[in-house]
């Protein structure tokens, strides 16, 4: 026996009104649309679960307000589950919140095979898509960006960031760079492209992929010209900052021993013959070293922040 769906049950139930309207009987209705009186009976007593507005239930019994139903959970399925990387459980938290909890199933049971048809959908879509683009296609030369992801394995992803158009995406055995070439040779067949340039990370294998397998340029990904940028310059800062800090250290020891050497003078009894030693000039001029000590630390700190948020 046939399982009708949500939309021919819709249908179904349009025209039983509409037959019914005529003058036809429940008989002649169900014979006419071949399924069970029992059956049509259930579908056009069916009641909706919740508080669901007399309109609204009107309307999804339409075929019109079924189509229009159907396209609400696959819109949420689409920008929740594929766009956002959310769970089916968000999926039917919405149909909750929203009140259309009261015509569709919310189950994890329910909410997962939609989602599993639609994951499935898109995947032939893609690759109809894909041949459509290659057919007729002009011949042009593209630029690769090239990243492995890991989850749970090795998977190679190369995107054409004009288009930002996914020219590969698939798990590997390993990241070589045979079979980098493999896959992406695989990836291109059917389209009239030549890669020129890749852009990637420094790794040995993606540059030997590009550069000898490929001939095309390799350039390096922006974390590495940022990263070899301030490779010229992060020691050198980071000596600085070091050298002010040992300055400093060595300042602030000088003060506390002129402070002691006076405190140590004052307590001497009796004190020593002869004029006393000028330990206000000694301190005072332990201080200003000390001060002049932690201004050059911060400066050097300063520096080094500067060219950190610049890197």
């Amino acid at each position: 026996m046939t399982r009708r769906t949500r939309l021919e049950q819709a249908e179904h139930i349009a025209a039983a009104e509409s037959r019914s309207a005529a003058g036809e009987t429940q008989r002649e209705v169900a014979a006419a649309l071949g399924v069970a009186r029992s059956t049509l009976l259930e579908w056009c007593h069916e009641q909706p679960l919740g508080d669901a507005p007399a309109g609204m239930v009107a309307f999804v019994r339409m075929p019109e307000g079924m189509s229009w139903l159907h396209r609400m959970v696959i819109a949420a399925h689409f920008s929740i589950r594929l766009r956002a990387a959310g769970g089916t459980r968000l999926v039917s938290e919405f149909l909750e919140l929203s009140g259309l909890s009261a015509f569709v199933g919310v189950s994890d049971g329910a909410q997962h095979k939609l989602n599993a048809a639609l994951e499935a959908a898109l995947v032939t879509e893609a690759e109809a898509q894909r041949t459509a683009l290659g057919e007729g296609m002009a011949p042009r030369q593209v630029t690769v960006c090239e990243d492995e992801t890991f989850h749970p394995g090795v998977c190679l992803v190369a995107i054409e960031p004009v288009s930002n158009f996914i020219l590969l995406e698939g798990y590997a055995a390993d990241r070589s760079a045979a079979t980098w070439t493999a896959a992406l040779d695989d990836a291109c067949t059917g389209l009239a492209v030549e890669v020129i340039q890749s852009t990637a990370d420094e790794a040995k294998a993606l540059r030997r992929h590009a550069e000898t397998d490929l001939g095309a340029h390799h350039s390096p990904d922006l974390f590495h010209g940022q990263h070899e940028v301030s490779k010229a310059t992060s020691l050198a800062l980071a000596r600085d900052v070091r050298q002010a800090e040992e300055r400093v250290l060595a300042a602030q020891a000088q003060w506390q021993a002129e402070r002691a050497a006076q405190q140590q003078f004052e307590a001497l009894v009796p004190r020593p013959l002869g004029r006393p030693p000028d330990f206000k000039a000694r301190i005072a001029a332990a201080l200003k070293a000390l001060v002049a000590a932690e201004a050059e630390l911060a400066q050097a700190r300063r520096k080094r922040a500067k060219a950190r948020r610049a890197s």
